[in-house]
């Protein structure tokens, strides 16, 4: 389709091959940047020449992932692609047959197996994994039934507006403090008594001023215990200065909560100007001090010790309150609700740091000391290392923020003693609609929880008589492989050490939310985009969009074989062209729900993407529905012979993905099923191979070996006055032009 006349050297096309002709052709909008290539001698390899800019000629790239919107009209009830009941296991009522499919392999596929795992031992002691392709007990190189399944479904519930099956709706995601919210924070000691909790304010020498930042000194001391892990620019630039030439102290002997005394000074910072009481000397008893000299106090309180949790931590923090500070003096009660957002805060930092526990455990690292060779990691925090830390106790040292009620001061949330994060009000299930939400009644399932199966959310809270769960009534068979790659310059299986993954980010919001209305804008401040900002939703499901073949090596590869704990290296890689085959068993589907399983199983043709290292391009494929296989249950049973009552009906696959589309368009009001948001998107991530390269946000065109994605995100979502560009993800069908490289500064990186 379109007019003849834009047809011009460059111009991107999609067609059908028929033969040695295209039918089917269709001009895209890109047009492609054409050069002339020398040609090289026969049997020299080089990567394909592909355009990687926008049209100003500055360097763009694509973000792996992006999201399908989901349909914000409720499903309807009492409908087969709406809300029902399903129907019973114990009788034949609907379709039941069998599907057989081939998937082809269109980048690198790669899904791990579990045993035949193997760690290297690196020089700096760490242990670098390596895993091999999944296999089957009889040893053949296969696609497990699980991941197929997984795949399949999750096309499945975009396709029909199903509920997010794994969605935690009562979950608070959390964040950063802004530094000018967390100079507002109060020190304070926790006390159990009666069974209540009182939490004792301790602000040192300085009066609290509720929503305000300390006007005098810092409320707590500090206290000079380390080293820095990177030298401090203030000591560096201020090396005669008080604060720089400070005495160190011994941290031997002293533990987390120790009541102690401390001689006290006051200290200026040489280069931000706010004043703190400075540790001179720590004693179990006052009469251990020497005698206060000018503008020194002795003072008594508590040592909070947290590690050296930051490269240039140099100071632990001591918490007092002199008795002529009467500002709060009485303990306030903590309500429940503080102490169980306390729990999850804790929790979720826990939660975070999880795979840094693991690697350390296994290299035999100190988790409460830092590491001092040549990577120069800090230590990690004490509340994210103790499990017990989770439960608030008698005793504990916390920051407080304040804030004014109807009878008084109250506790308007707790943090660590840390950098801090703070949950979010809004939970995730406040900012999707509650048609999404996992499904919790039985009689009134989705159409994927009816189809592959459910389990109630909160199985085990539910009334004895409740009904919580159904089984699937589609089951997989593992896909092996038939045939070897045939038609790529990769004919062998191959191995390779892997680029750093990333892991989730969805406080990144900028990339994870949207407005409920409009398009995402580039340049908001994060107060009305974030969690909290109620006209912020939940963008949709998480997609790996396509990458342009064949892929670049130097995108998925370690720069240089870097090999660390963060990162793996895989064997027999799958090359593209490779063919598996697997079936699909169903019972008792209504036609409209057999056109959405068929639907999701070969998907207009597009990409699946499938197994690991997704963000890298591996995974792409197709899937092939060669035939279809309907039982007649009565003649099954009247018949002795093997294929007795089966019957081809490979041909109404039409009719019934036909019968599904139309469904899905009648339903939701659109002019055709091509035409909701939801198929745009996933068309635009699954349906089109991209012009730019694909590769997650980074500073340099070039990627690095020890990943540092993380300076992109710093940068772009930089405020004040050197303000980053906070630029937001597009949404998927507008996803075209791509995102420029960003430096830690927030400096857009003109990289041609």
């Amino acid at each position: 389709g379109g007019d003849i006349k834009m047809v011009k050297r460059g111009r991107r096309v999609e067609f059908e091959p028929d033969g040695e002709y295209a039918s089917k052709v269709r001009l895209l909008e890109e047009i492609a940047e054409v050069k002339r290539v020398s040609k090289k001698p026969e049997g020299t390899r080089s990567s394909p020449q592909q355009p990687n800019s926008t049209s100003s000629g500055k360097y763009r790239f694509l973000n792996p992932y992006n999201f399908v919107r989901y349909l914000d009209q409720p499903r309807s009830q009492d409908h087969v692609l709406g809300d029902c009941e399903p129907p019973p296991h114990d009788r034949y009522v609907g379709l039941t047959g069998r599907i057989k499919c081939l998937l082809i392999a269109q980048s690198p596929i790669f899904i791990s197996d579990s045993h035949g795992i193997r760690e290297e031992t690196l020089e700096s002691g760490k242990r670098h994994p390596h895993y091999r392709f999944f296999r089957t007990p009889d040893g053949d190189i296969a696609i497990p039934a699980s991941t197929l399944r997984g795949s399949i479904r999750n096309i499945f519930e975009i396709a029909t507006n199903s509920c997010f099956a794994q969605f935690s709706s009562d979950k608070h995601l959390s964040d950063h403090l802004p530094p000018k919210e967390a100079l507002k924070l109060i020190p304070a000691r926790v006390e159990k008594r009666q069974g209540k909790y009182l939490l004792h304010l301790l602000p040192g020498t300085t009066s609290i001023m509720i929503g305000s930042p300390p006007a005098g000194p810092q409320y707590a001391a500090w206290v000079y215990f380390y080293t820095p892990l990177r030298k401090s620019k203030t000591t560096l630039q201020r090396p005669r200065s008080p604060y720089s030439v400070r005495q160190r102290l011994q941290r031997e002997g002293w533990t987390h909560k120790d009541k102690a005394w401390a001689l006290i000074e006051l200290v200026e910072h040489p280069l931000r100007h706010f004043r703190f009481w400075n540790v001179v000397q720590l004693a179990k008893g006052r009469k251990d001090l020497p005698k206060p000299k000018q503008g020194q106090r002795v003072v008594e309180g508590y040592l909070c010790i947290n590690h050296q949790n930051i490269e240039n931590k140099h100071d632990e923090r001591f918490f007092f309150r002199t008795p002529e500070n009467a500002s709060l003096a009485e303990p306030i009660e903590l309500p429940d609700k503080v102490i169980e957002r306390y729990k999850e805060l804790i929790t979720d930092y826990q939660e975070r740091h999880a795979d840094d526990i693991q690697r350390r455990r296994q290299g035999g690292i100190p988790l409460d000391k830092p590491i001092r060779n040549k990577e120069k990691k800090p230590a990690l925090s004490r509340h994210i290392i103790e499990k017990k830390a989770r439960n608030l106790e008698d005793g504990d040292l916390v920051y407080a923020m304040l804030k004014q009620g109807r009878s008084g001061p109250e506790v308007a949330f707790l943090v660590p003693v840390s950098v801090p994060r703070i949950l979010y009000e809004r939970a995730l299930g406040e900012i999707l609609p509650a048609h999404l939400h996992a499904c919790t009644e039985y009689s009134h399932l989705c159409p994927a929880c009816r189809v592959f199966g459910w389990v109630h959310p909160e199985a085990g809270r539910e009334s004895p008589d409740e009904k919580t769960a159904y089984a699937g009534r589609v089951r997989f068979t593992h896909a092996i492989k038939i045939e070897n790659a045939t038609n790529s310059s990769e004919k062998e299986p191959f191995d390779a050490t892997l680029s750093i993954l990333s892991t989730p980010k969805p406080t990144t919001f900028r990339f994870y939310l949207r407005p409920q209305h409009g398009k995402p804008q580039n340049g908001k401040p994060d107060a009305e985009i974030n969690y909290d900002a109620p006209n912020q939703v939940i963008r949709g499901r998480k997609i790996y969009r396509r990458h342009r073949l064949p892929l670049d090596p130097k995108e998925y590869q370690s720069p240089g074989g870097y090999k660390s704990d963060q990162n793996r290296t895989i064997h027999e890689i799958q090359p593209p062209g490779t063919i598996f085959e697997f079936m699909v068993e169903f019972e008792n589907l209504a036609p409209a729900e057999l056109g959405a399983l068929l639907w999701a199983l070969e998907m207009e043709g597009w990409h699946h993407r499938i197994g690991y290292a997704k963000p890298l391009g591996f995974g792409e494929a197709t899937i092939e529905i060669v035939d279809i296989q309907l039982v007649d249950i009565a003649q099954r049973y009247q018949n002795l012979t093997r294929n007795g009552g089966w019957m081809d009906a490979l041909i109404k696959k039409e009719e019934w993905v036909h019968l599904f589309k139309s469904e899905m368009a009648r339903l939701y009001q659109a002019t055709s099923f091509e035409e909701l948001p939801n198929i745009r998107d996933l068309k635009a991530l699954l349906g089109h191979s991209p012009s730019l390269p694909v590769h997650y946000p980074r500073s340099t065109k070039e990627p690095q070996p020890e990943g540092r994605n993380y300076e992109w995100f710093l940068g772009n979502k930089r405020s004040g006055r050197n303000a980053g560009p906070r630029l937001v993800l597009p949404l998927a069908e507008d996803d075209t032009k791509g995102l420029p490289l960003i430096d830690r500064q927030g400096n857009i990186v003109e990289d041609d």
